[in-house]
This record gives C-alpha cells, structure tokens and sequence, in this order.
C-alpha cells in the first residue's frame, strides 16, 4: 500500500515513520469502511465515483389541513418525485432535542396567580414528562439523489434547480439544497443521534438506510 512521505531522512529520502504507517493504514480502513470519499461543494460522493446530491424537507403537519389540500400536497410531492429520472432515496430521521434551556424560559416567566399560572404549571409539567420519558424529538426528512459519469455534478445542479421549484409550488412545503453544512448535519445525526441535541456538528458521517428508495427509474 502506498504511505504519504511524511518525515525526511537522511540523503534528501523520505521514509514513513511507525506512528504514520499506522495512522495511513487505520485511515485506508476506516476509508474503506465508510460508504463516502469525499464530501465538496454539496455534493457526496461514493467510494465508486457516484456522486449524491440532496434536498432537506422541513416537516410540517398534514393534519391541519383540509383534505382536499392534503390530496393536493400528496399528488404534488408525487408528481415531483415521478419526475426524477435518476436514483432517488427519502429518508426520514429522528433527532433529539434538547428541552432543558426551553423548560428553563418556561419557569422565568411571570405570570398572575390565576387560570394562566396554573395552565403554564400543567403545560411545564408535560413538557417535563416527555423528556423524562425520551419523546422529545424532532423529524427530518432528506430526498438523495445518485448521478454517475463525469458531468454528474453540472447535471445535479440543473436538476436540483428545477426540483426545488417544483417542491417550491407545493403549499407547506419548505426546502433547503444541501450544502455541506447540511450534509455534515445529516451524516453527523445518523453517526451521533444522541449527542446530535447537544453536540455541535463536526465533519464526516455515515450512510444512513433509506425510508423509501427507488434505483431504477
């Protein structure tokens, strides 16, 4: 395996030294490992050259809207994704959130004895239970798309254009391109689902399983 010439040597030679053999190899392994080479310019891209690009959807509730508008959200988001002409994955993850500093606010605020005192006492004391209880989560949803040859990125960036005009017209909805930053958030939040309410999002990540794929289009 080749090593990356680290340390000089006498005669103008570079030769690895013990510590670096290491640290190369146990980077080969864990690179070869991880389901991703690289990650740039919002794109990831696969240990096989595929490279994935991504939209993050904001969740919001369908129940509260009417049914005629929850057939007309669910045909659209259909048509949108009938669209796409490559492989496609929706996942859907679970992130924790951290409720102390929101349960903190609740107990500042100052209100008459009365009817509002008691209704933010019962309201704080629900908002205890479901943290004690480890409900307290939020959804993200992300739809990867996956592109082969060696325009994949010009071709991603044409596409995502017009999906996130499509999912733009769908009332409710709310998209955001994945940049790396994005990308870092997701990877970090399947790699670290614990530590992801409390923990700042470093680089690197996993692969997570999809909730739905589709690979031939």
């Amino acid at each position: 395996m080749k090593v990356p010439i680290l340390s000089p040597q006498r005669g103008g030679k570079a030769q690895p030294t013990p510590p670096e053999i290491a640290q190369a190899q146990a980077r080969q392994r864990a690179q070869s490992w991880l389901p991703l080479k690289d990650l740039h310019d919002g794109f990831l891209i696969r240990p096989d050259g595929a490279v994935v690009a991504g939209v993050k959807i904001a969740p919001f509730n369908l129940a509260l809207k009417s049914e005629r508008e929850r057939q007309g959200i669910i045909q659209s988001f259909q048509a949108a994704l009938n669209g796409l002409n490559v492989p496609w994955q929706l996942l859907s993850l679970e992130r924790p959130v951290d409720l102390d500093a929101y349960l903190d606010s609740l107990d500042r605020i100052e209100v008459p004895n009365g009817p509002q005192k008691r209704l933010l006492r019962d309201y704080a004391g629900w908002v205890r239970a479901q943290a004690q209880a480890g409900n307290q989560v939020e959804r993200r949803y992300y739809l990867l798309m996956t592109r082969q040859g060696k325009d994949a990125m010009a071709e991603h960036r044409t596409a995502l254009r017009g999906l996130g005009d499509d999912l733009g017209r769908i009332r409710g909805f709310r998209t955001a391109i994945l940049d790396d930053a994005l990308w870092r958030e997701l990877l970090f939040l399947v790699f670290h689902a614990d530590q992801a309410a409390t923990e700042a999002v470093p680089d690197g990540g996993p692969r997570p399983t999809p909730l739905y794929r589709r690979d031939n289009p």
